[in-house]
């Protein structure tokens, strides 16, 4: 009886150490990611505040960490769109290699709506918008109401509209209305700038989103706001209410830096 009260101890002490250590190992990997997903997260805000060299360092680093193939290429793609923007000719090359990995994903990923957000920024990156739409129609298919598709679906169009020409309107491929005078609300990068701020605001509509993603979309929008819906009034608003909901954070004292400079 006592040899078996023993075996009996041996056997609940494993358990128990066996336990703990994949409590360990899963904290581990938990502390990992959280690592991983704030170098994105600090990569996305240097390259909101301007600072490209930086921030394209920083997702190099991210892509150095993390071993999913899909949020390397979705890194991999960002830094594209920085080198594009500082007009580095380098950003085609690193466009094709990434288009390959996009095409390679696609077999095993297809019905994953993360994948078809990283299709999307893709084909926004090579300027094929009907791709972009398709995209998003896919990814909203495997996903319904899917909030970080919206947001990225805001990002994206801000994106389009800021690399669309003021000069370039919705009338002006019309037979007979090429003089028309181009006004804001018949502008392409007007209508893009408005189905941004329609995607960011049916992400805020989405009762799972958190603090840090309203603070930035917030944000977003009152750039938006101010740079392609030319609305100081409502970029002033939105700023605001990124700075109320959470001052500290990196968006809330950007837009706090902004507010300053409005009003």
């Amino acid at each position: 009886m006592k040899m078996k009260g023993i075996c009996i101890l041996f056997v609940w002490f494993i358990a128990i150490a066996a336990f703990y250590e994949m409590k360990i190992s899963n904290a581990g990997e938990t502390a990992a990611q959280m690592t991983q997903g704030n170098l994105y997260e600090k990569a996305v805000f240097l390259k909101e505040d301007g600072k490209s060299d930086e921030a394209i360092s920083m997702f190099s680093k991210f892509m150095d960490t993390s071993n999913d193939e899909l949020k390397r290429t979705d890194a991999m793609l960002e830094q594209c769109m920085i080198m594009k923007a500082m007009k580095i000719r380098a950003w085609k090359s690193k466009a094709k290699e990434a288009q390959q990995k996009v095409k390679i994903l696609y077999r095993t990923n297809y019905m994953n709506p993360e994948y078809w957000l990283v299709y999307a920024k893709f084909a926004a990156l090579v300027n094929k918008e009907r791709d972009v739409y398709g995209a998003f129609k896919k990814a909203f298919f495997y996903k319904p109401g899917y909030p970080e598709g919206y947001r990225v679906k805001g990002d994206l169009y801000s994106y389009l509209a800021k690399n669309t020409d003021p000069s370039e309107s919705t009338a002006s491929t019309a037979i007979g209305y090429e003089d028309v005078p181009v006004r804001k609300e018949n502008s392409v990068r007007y209508q893009k700038g408005k189905e941004a701020k329609e995607s960011y605001e049916m992400a805020l509509s989405n009762s799972t989103l958190d603090n840090d993603r309203k603070v930035y979309i917030y944000y977003k929008i009152g750039v938006l706001e101010m740079d392609i819906l030319s609305n100081k009034e409502d970029a002033v608003k939105n700023w605001r209410k990124a700075v109320e909901l959470s001052p500290g954070s990196m968006y809330g004292k950007k837009s706090a830096e902004l507010l300053s400079k409005n009003q």
